[in-house]
């Protein structure tokens, strides 16, 4: 293989990033099961979930790259077992980062960050009742406001995380798009060179076909010249052995 095949470039991209996804994988797991500290639990989730549509993004890329190979195998040159050594690679990686998604999408992951919720939320209430313990009708209201801002912050985040995924998704499908509108504008460029090229190829035959041509008609009439002057040769002779024989010769 060349060396400068995009394939292994993206691939070592794509690894790389599979090594920063899992350190923030593993960072993630301890701070969900220590539930101290909620906000930098989301922070590692946000950059977590960046890193892995990223990788998702680049082994689409790789995807694709592989389709144009098999559809032009000659023109290429990789063999069948390099093709099914990169797929294995895809579908490796696809197997890990959806792993994680899975992991961070299950009911156990989520009722643990919505535990982490309330603690924060309830440890903030309960100083304060400690301080203002004659105020237990405003504590009790508190602790249901507290609730209700829970929930209510809980369904803000998923219809935010929806929209973010539909973002994503958007982007996404505007790669997919400009990726084939540059694979149709090269298929095209391909196909106009090769009609230029049989173009050429036709106007050489032709202008030989008229070389050749000319050559045998300047022959020709190089030829229809000498016999020309050759027979009027022959006619002045003989008119000239007429002439002799008429004055010379007594009838």
């Amino acid at each position: 293989m060349s060396l400068e095949d995009p394939f292994y470039t993206v691939r070592d991209d794509v690894r790389e990033s599979l090594n920063n996804a899992q350190d923030l994988y593993s960072r993630w797991c301890m701070l969900l099961e220590d539930q101290s500290d909620l906000e930098k639990t989301q922070g590692v989730s946000t950059d977590l979930r960046s890193c892995i549509k990223s990788i998702e993004w680049d082994l689409q890329d790789l995807d694709e790259t592989i389709s144009v190979v098999e559809a032009n195998p000659q023109k290429f040159r990789v063999s069948t077992g390099e093709i099914e050594t990169r797929k294995q690679f895809i579908r490796d990686t696809r197997q890990v980062i959806n792993k994680m998604k899975s992991h961070m999408s299950s009911d156990q992951a989520q009722n643990m960050l919505e535990n982490m919720k309330r603690q924060q939320l309830l440890s903030s209430s309960h100083a304060q009742k400690k301080k203002h313990g004659r105020y237990q009708r405003l504590d009790d209201e508190l602790e249901r406001s507290n609730q209700d801002f829970i929930d209510q912050q809980r369904h803000q985040q998923q219809m935010l995380m929806v929209e973010q995924d539909k973002q994503v998704d958007k982007v996404s499908n505007t790669i997919v798009v400009l990726h084939q509108m540059g694979e149709d504008i090269g298929i095209e460029l391909d196909e106009q060179n090769k009609m230029i090229d049989e173009i050429d190829e036709d106007m050489q035959r032709t202008e030989t076909r008229l070389t050749s041509l000319t050559k045998r008609v300047n022959t020709a009439i190089r030829k229809s010249s000498d016999r020309c002057q050759l027979i009027c040769i022959v006619v002045l002779i003989i008119v000239i052995v007429l002439i002799v024989v008429m004055f010379f010769v007594p009838f």
